[in-house]
This record gives structure tokens, sequence and C-alpha cells, in this order.
């Protein structure tokens, strides 16, 4: 009886997908791989000088993606952030090396660095730069205002409860052709568009 049952097991399970087929699928998905670095990663790219040229004429920080008033997401232009920097190295290695925090190959510690740039605010009237947790002046920093563009560009798609809503309108619109007239001037990006042996 328990033969019997192995043998129906046996019978409903389903056929392994043979490595030939499965490395054809392979080499389909690295033609497909390379044509999207070659020909569709630089769409993807497009926006990002324009963004960071607007950011620059006109302080343009991000730009709304819409398709038939549904909101798909949004590009946003990254920006550096203030921060203190050592400007003098060898003003500020002598101030490590009086608080006793230079290591024996001659060079101030990472930690010590990275808490005195934490803890450093400048003076708004003398712009003297000094450490908030004792007040004592530290030489060798300056302050680097933030705000400047960094040449990255951040895409988010317009997302409910944490789903990609926005990939899925944008698609949705895609395959009904709705964006045909816009990319007539880019037929690789066309459904069923398929890379010909030039793209490999």
């Amino acid at each position: 009886m328990s033969h019997d049952v192995a043998d129906d097991t046996q019978g409903e399970e389903t056929p392994e997908v043979p490595l030939t087929v499965l490395g054809l699928i392979g080499a389909l998905a690295r033609a497909m791989e390379d044509h999207q670095k070659e020909v569709i990663q630089p769409k993807k790219d497009a926006p990002k000088d324009l963004l960071v040229q607007s950011f620059t004429d006109d302080k343009r920080t991000d730009l709304v993606i819409e398709i038939g008033g549904q909101k798909v997401g949004h590009y946003k232009v990254n920006t550096t952030r203030p921060k203190f920097v050592v400007d003098d190295e060898a003003a500020f290695d002598a101030y490590a090396e009086e608080k006793g925090e230079i290591e024996v190959v001659i060079v101030r510690r990472k930690s010590f660095e990275t808490a005195v740039l934490t803890h450093a605010q400048r003076d708004p009237e003398t712009g003297v730069i000094f450490d908030s947790r004792n007040g004592e002046i530290v030489p060798g920093l300056k302050f680097v205002p933030g705000g400047k563009p960094t040449g990255t560009v951040t895409w988010t798609w317009e997302t409910f409860k944490k789903r990609p809503v926005g990939k899925d309108v944008l698609l949705a619109a895609y395959r009904r052709g709705e964006l045909n007239e816009l990319l007539r001037e880019m037929p690789e990006l066309l459904p069923g568009a398929v890379p010909d042996s030039t793209d490999a």
C-alpha cells in the first residue's frame, strides 16, 4: 500500500527544467542585461545633469513626475551637508598631541578627530571654531557650508502602504501604449522591443 502512495507522489512531481533551457534563459538574461546597461541606463540617468543644473540656476530641489494626473514618483537633487573638516593638518596634529591623542605612528587618532569634528561649533561673530564639550578653541579646522549639489540625484517611486504604486501606474500606462508617442524617438523602450545583435 505504501508503495502505491509513493508511486502516486512521484507522478505528481513537477518535471525539472532541463539545464539546456536554464542555460538559454541565462544567456537571454545576460543579453537583456547588456541591453539595459548600454541602451536603457543612459535614458534612466538622462534627467540627472539637467536637474543638477536647474538646482544651480534656480535652486530647484526636486521634480515630480505624473502621468494622467497620477503621481509616479519624484527626483530629488542630493546636496552636501554643512560640516567641519581639518584645514591645517599641522595645527590640528599639534592640538591632538597636546591632548595625548597621537598614536605611536605619529598620526592623530581617528576616533579623536571624529569626536572633535562632531562636537565642533563656530562662533558666528568671530568665526572661531571651538569644542562644545569644553569651550576650547580648536586649531586647524574650517567650516564648510552645505547646500551645494553633490552631483547625484535620487529617484523615489510614489508609494502607498510601502508599495511602489507609482511604478504600477507608469507600467500600466506603458502597456496601454499611452507613452508610445512620447517614446517614438526611442524605439528600444517601446513594448515588445528586443535588442538586436549589435546591442550584445
